[in-house]
C-alpha cells in the first residue's frame, strides 16, 4: 500500500518551477513601468501646464544668408573684389560645417586707403573677412570654434582671451559683446615670404543674445521655458586690401566695433526671426514670446 504524503503550502510554492516564478512581474519591473508613463505623459503634459519644453522647435531663417545685401552696409562698407574670385565651399567642408546656412563675403572698409603711403605697409585692417554659420532644429547643436579648426590647418596658436566690444543698437547688454579673440602664427605665407599674426574674433548670437563658449550657447539653449532654439556663429578676421597682410588683435579688436555696427542690424533685421523672442532688460537674455 502506497502512502501519499502532503507537501505544505509553504514548500509548494518554493517548488514552483524557476520558469513560473520568473514570468511574474517584479516590484522593480512595476516601479520602472510608473516612471516610463509619468515620463512619457509628463512630456505631453508639463509644456502645458508650466510652459516647460525639452524638445525645442525650430527656428528658420527669415531670408537665406547667401542673400545677405551688401548694399545696405553703403557707404562705409563695400563688396571686396575677391568675392569674385572665390570658389564655392565645397561639399566636405559644408559636411564639416554642419550645415547649409552659411555667409562667407569680404567686405571693405571704403573710409581706409586701399595703399599705404610711400615705404609704408597697407592697412591689415582695410577688408573684414566675415563668416556667419547658422544652426536649428537639431536635437544636440555644438558649437564648431576656431580654436580647433584653425590648428587642424596648421596654424600654431599663440593664446586666446575674451574682450568686450561696443556695439550700439544691437541689443547687447550695456552695449557691449563679449567676443573670443584666438591668435595664431599663421603658415608661410607664399606671396610675401612672411609668417604673420592672424587674430580670429567670434561670438554667437543665441536664442537672442549672445555668448563666447559653447558652455555659453548650451545654457541658453538648454532653457526649459525656451520653446525654441537656434545659434549663429560670426567670426571675423581682417587683412589688407591685397589679402596678403593680416591685423593683429589690438587692430581687429579696434576695427571690429564699426563693423558689426553696420553689419549686425542687418542680419537681425533681415535674416534672424526675432519674433519668437521678446525682448527683457538690459542683464537678462530674451524670453520666449
Amino acid at each position: 500500500m502506497e502512502t501519499t504524503v502532503s507537501m505544505p503550502a509553504k514548500e509548494r510554492t518554493s517548488a514552483l518551477s524557476p520558469r513560473t516564478a520568473a514570468a511574474r512581474p517584479s516590484a522593480r519591473f512595476w516601479t520602472s513601468l510608473v516612471i516610463l508613463v509619468l515620463a512619457a505623459v509628463g512630456v505631453r503634459v508639463l509644456p502645458h501646464l508650466f510652459g516647460v519644453h525639452f524638445r525645442k522647435e525650430a527656428v528658420p531663417l527669415k531670408l537665406d544668408l547667401q542673400q545677405f545685401d551688401v548694399r545696405r552696409l553703403a557707404p562705409n562698407y563695400l563688396r571686396h573684389r575677391v568675392n569674385d574670385e572665390a570658389h564655392p565651399i565645397s561639399e566636405d567642408l559644408i559636411d564639416s560645417l554642419g550645415t547649409r546656412e552659411y555667409l562667407q563675403v569680404y567686405l571693405t572698409d571704403a573710409r581706409k586707403p586701399a595703399t599705404g603711403q610711400p615705404k609704408t605697409k597697407t592697412d591689415p585692417t582695410k577688408v573684414a573677412q566675415f563668416f556667419v554659420t547658422y544652426y536649428t532644429g537639431r536635437p544636440d547643436m555644438v558649437p564648431h570654434v576656431p580654436d580647433e579648426c584653425y590648428l587642424a590647418g596648421g596654424y600654431d596658436p599663440l593664446g586666446s582671451t575674451t574682450k568686450l566690444v561696443h556695439v550700439p543698437g544691437i541689443g547687447a547688454p550695456n552695449d557691449e559683446i563679449p567676443v573670443r579673440v584666438v591668435r595664431f602664427r599663421a603658415p608661410l605665407n607664399r606671396r610675401t615670404g612672411e609668417s604673420d599674426e592672424v587674430a580670429v574674433l567670434y561670438f554667437f548670437h543665441v536664442n537672442g543674445g549672445y555668448a563666447t563658449t559653447r558652455d555659453g550657447v548650451r545654457v541658453k539653449l538648454s532653457n526649459p521655458f525656451q520653446r525654441f532654439a537656434y545659434y549663429a556663429k560670426i567670426e571675423v578676421t581682417f587683412t589688407d586690401d591685397k589679402i596678403a597682410r593680416t591685423a593683429g588683435m589690438d587692430q581687429s579688436l579696434a576695427a571690429l566695433g564699426p563693423l558689426l555696427e553696420a553689419v549686425m542690424p542687418v542680419l537681425l533685421e533681415d535674416h534672424f526671426d526675432l519674433g519668437k523672442f521678446v525682448p527683457v532688460p538690459a542683464g537678462d537674455g530674451p524670453v520666449q514670446q
